[in-house]
């Protein structure tokens, strides 16, 4: 009798202790708090909270891969206003981040300006303040789907210029952080397009434009002299403006396209060096280039304005900052691909 009592209690026991570590398994894959230290090695202290840690895993699990080795790091808020939004102390094996208080500050109203400045806390902790070269091969890879450590030129080059790995050269880990900058700056859903492939540094500036989009291969010229300026929001334009070729090969729909030109007043002339001409003012364009071009180069140049200078292409042409602004809020309030969905209808 004694003995199967014992039995009974015993296989309760059994039962109990196994539904405790079923809970906490539980706990352990929702938290995440615990999430980040179980993928990323990043352990926080009192001073941040579950929502921030939640927006820290949402962000590094968008920016880097799963199999990216992080050492082992401890997160705080400072406690006075820093200079910086990020401070990094390595400790023997250990990173100590201390985090700008104002980068989390309530007076934020809009949840998407916190998220872009924790964003680029994020990417100063990944980079070591854009010092680490494989922390930005990362991010440009995952997050934003550009790869720029080239093994074969003219592999990359067979069916546009033919050019060996002489014609190129690697960028700075700085050029690399500006490109990060702006390509952020597109909206989410263009972040990573997998037209786009390769970002490339070509030495000789005077071949070809300072910058060329070549679509049909998967990726971005950039002169090397365009660096030597150290005119960084120049770059971030430019860059901004190629990509935007592949938007309009890629992602315009035929609607949207239509629409554009008819905004400017773009007519096909071919007896003229662009083969179109418009009838508008020059005045209601960003550039010389965009104004004597065609609308492909006129939504590139009034895109990379867009990104990089707001405030000039209000001052030079409103409906054509409505135009980009109204494309872009579709596309936020889908959350889908438009490639996919025709969302730019």
């Amino acid at each position: 009798m004694y003995r199967v009592v014992y039995l009974i209690i015993l296989t309760l026991i059994i039962a109990l202790t196994i539904g405790c570590y079923t809970v906490s398994n539980i706990t352990v894959t929702n938290d995440p708090v615990l999430l980040l230290e179980k993928k990323y090695s990043i352990r926080l202290d009192a001073s941040l909270k579950s929502s921030h840690a939640k927006e820290i895993l949402s962000i590094l699990d968008s920016t880097i891969s799963t199999d990216y080795s992080l050492p082992t790091s401890i997160w705080k808020v400072g406690r006075e206003k820093m200079e910086d939004n990020i401070k990094l102390m390595h400790i023997n094996d250990v990173v100590f981040v201390t985090i700008n208080k104002d980068v989390f500050s309530s007076d934020i109203d809009e949840k998407s300006t916190l998220q872009n400045r924790l964003y680029f806390v994020i990417v100063d902790f990944l980079t070591h303040n854009g010092t680490y070269r494989t922390g930005i091969e990362q991010i440009l890879k995952t997050r934003y789907g550009i790869v720029v450590d080239i093994h074969s030129y003219i592999s990359l080059t067979q069916n546009s210029t033919q050019e060996t790995s002489d014609e190129y050269s690697d960028f700075e880990n700085n050029d690399l952080m500006i490109f990060i900058s702006i390509l952020e700056k597109f909206p989410p859903v263009w972040h990573r397009i997998p037209e786009l492939r390769y970002i490339i540094q070509r030495i000789d500036d005077e071949i070809r434009a300072p910058g060329m989009a070549w679509t049909s291969e998967g990726y971005i010229e950039l002169s090397a002299a365009l660096f030597k300026r150290n005119f960084d929001n120049d770059i971030r334009r430019l860059l901004a403006h190629e990509k935007t070729h592949f938007l309009w090969e890629f992602y315009f729909s035929e609607e949207t396209k239509e629409d554009w030109t008819n905004l400017s007043g773009w007519y096909e002339d071919l007896p003229s060096e662009s083969g179109w001409k418009n009838t508008s003012k020059r005045s209601e364009f960003v550039s010389d280039y965009a104004y004597e071009k065609n609308p492909v180069e006129d939504m590139a140049e009034t895109f990379g304005f867009y990104l990089v200078y707001p405030d000039v292409l209000r001052s030079v042409s409103l409906h054509k900052y409505e135009f980009i602004e109204d494309l872009i809020i579709k596309l936020n309030d889908v959350r889908i691909n438009p490639k996919l969905q025709n969302t730019t209808n």
